[in-house]
């Protein structure tokens, strides 16, 4: 007769609660490495330590999701702009998900400002509106699917030049990857019913949060063709509403808090500089403009009472405005759009006088300022206003255009040691970088593929590289940018001077079907010539620039 068996009883071991917030949230054991752990490290995700949280059981951290955030957004906010919010909101994969998306998207995107939007209209907005709702959970989703993804490097040969997201191109797909779906397929369909059921009347808030949420998942997928067609779409459902799409005029009555207000100016500089940047967002560049007065913004510097806050806001405005008459000003020029010359070389005057101005405001500010961090946020707004010295120094003659280039080489040499020094008072970036950078990227690649200084030029590039993460559009961008360095590069004559025949303007890019495939599209600045070929995942840069070298024009 066999004796009972006995259960055997684990030994019990007091638990651990010194590990990362991140960790802790994700339940799961961390290594204490700071700064930050090696979990965070491989999974790009920010990584802190909060010795007040110590104390806390485990289960308490996913039920003060919706405390804390009661917290953060309670203070100054409208009573009916925030709703009671209750943990029963949520279903149980629900909490996760947008655990996830508040603690690992929103900090995400918040290294690039606007923290209002991100951490305050839009976690509330999530508990009004179903369709931000579904929307904030899907990427939610999505981003814990990413989670998963492991890039084997395959043996004895180089990295891939760019990596496709998983789920952009898999016909199998794990329960996150399905949940992610299923929840952005239920946003678009609630969105578009109610478009169809409100139509003009739709709320000018709701449009513009939901498409902002929607360019946010079809751009962690790389999927670049639907950035554009929503883009497209925001332009054309905001055109009589808000600046971003075209207007400068600001309609405090549609804006009812500064989130809202941030998330008008991000997607005017997201759209605005996609279009002029990248060759992956041509529809809103190609559009006939709408015929309306669109006039320019310059409102006066900063008294010195302002917070910097404040200050940052004022600039924003300036900034917005600005690009936007860069828009219709390439617009006008590279497809012969109709404008108003004169009224154009007015506000051309008006724009470079205020961004000299503001030039001269920020360095006062930076000598005076021994915060570490509002320095480098005084950096970061001087490379833009030095930028757009540059940028509205623009002839419609292709020629003078290049010559004009030519002659703002120690401004751009100027602005990219600012970026570099930026970045390197950050330190190595650990975390993710931000998905939606539109204050430095813009400005390394307007340089590397504007400024024919070659030294200049590749700087911009490297640094440009620092910043682009694992994002599927960044990395295609800079492998175009290098080839047509190069591609330039084998042109320049004895005395350093890269021809005018010999420039050439990114145009058009497009995928093959699982995005191993990259079709480029150069066209000579100056001469309309056409060089079209094909870049493949799995290529090697150095052997294409030598067959372009050699290959005959189109």
């Amino acid at each position: 007769m066999t004796a009972p068996s006995v259960p055997r009883i684990r030994a019990r071991r007091p638990k651990v609660r010194s590990g990362c917030v991140t960790c802790k949230s994700r339940r799961i054991k961390c290594d204490e490495e700071r700064p930050v752990c090696r979990r965070c490290q491989k999974s790009w995700l920010p990584c802190g330590y909060n010795s007040s949280e110590t104390n806390q059981i485990p289960h308490q951290i996913q039920k003060d999701i919706v405390t804390t955030f009661q917290a953060e957004t309670g203070e100054g906010a409208s009573p009916r702009l925030l709703p009671r919010v209750r943990v029963s909101d949520f279903g149980e994969p629900e909490t996760l998900y947008f655990d996830l998306f508040r603690n690992t998207i929103v900090a995400n995107l918040c290294l690039n400002g606007y923290t209002n939007l991100w951490s305050r209209t839009i976690l509330r907005e999530s508990f009004r509106d179903e369709c931000v709702r579904d929307c904030v959970l899907g990427i939610g989703a999505l981003r814990r699917a990413m989670m998963d993804e492991r890039q084997a490097k395959p043996l004895g040969r180089p990295p891939p030049l760019w990596t496709v997201p998983t789920i952009a191109v898999s016909s199998s797909y794990t329960k996150y990857q399905r949940d992610a779906i299923q929840y952005y397929t239920k946003s678009i369909s609630k969105f578009r019913e109610r478009m169809a059921r409100e139509g003009s009347s739709t709320p000018t808030r709701t449009i513009l949060i939901v498409s902002i949420l929607f360019v946010m998942f079809e751009a962690m997928q790389g999927d670049t063709d639907s950035v554009d067609r929503i883009m497209f779409f925001a332009r054309h459902a905001l055109k009589d509403s808000l600046s971003s799409l075209g207007t400068e005029r600001q309609v405090s009555s549609a804006l009812d808090d500064e989130g809202v207000r941030e998330a008008d100016y991000f997607l005017t500089r997201f759209s605005g500089y996609n279009s002029l940047l990248s060759p992956f967002y041509p529809s809103l560049l190609r559009e006939q403009p709408f015929k309306r007065d669109c006039g320019l913004v310059i409102e006066p510097l900063p008294n010195g009472t302002e917070n910097p806050r404040q200050v940052e806001l004022m600039f924003e405005r300036y900034t917005t405005s600005a690009l936007t008459w860069c828009f219709r000003t390439c617009q006008a020029g590279i497809f012969g759009r109709p404008l108003d010359i004169e009224n154009n070389k007015r506000e051309q005057v008006l724009i470079l006088s205020r961004a000299n101005d503001w030039c001269n405001f920020i360095v006062k500010k930076l000598n005076q300022e021994t915060d570490p961090l509002q320095r480098r946020n005084w950096k970061t707004m001087l490379v833009e206003a030095k930028m757009f010295t540059v940028y509205t120094t623009y002839s419609y003659n292709p020629e003078e255009r290049e010559i004009l280039w030519d002659a703002r080489i120690d401004d751009c040499r100027e602005v990219v040691d600012l970026v570099e020094s930026i970045l390197d008072d950050m330190g190595p970036i650990t975390a993710l970088p931000p998905l939606f950078e539109d204050k430095l990227i813009p400005t390394l690649r307007c340089v590397t593929c504007k400024c024919r200084d070659y030294a200049v030029r590749t700087r911009a590039l490297s640094l440009c590289r620092r910043l682009a993460g694992p994002w599927l559009e960044n990395r295609a961008v800079l492998v175009g940018m290098q080839i047509m360095i190069e591609l330039e590069e084998r042109d320049r004559d004895a005395s350093g001077f890269v021809p005018l025949e010999s420039r050439y303007r990114w145009n058009v890019s497009s995928w093959n079907a699982d995005r191993s495939e990259l079709r480029m599209v150069l066209m000579g600045t100056t001469t309309g010539i056409r060089k079209e070929f094909t870049i493949r995942q799995d290529g090697n840069i150095d052997d294409l620039i030598e067959q372009l070298s050699t290959m005959s024009v189109q």
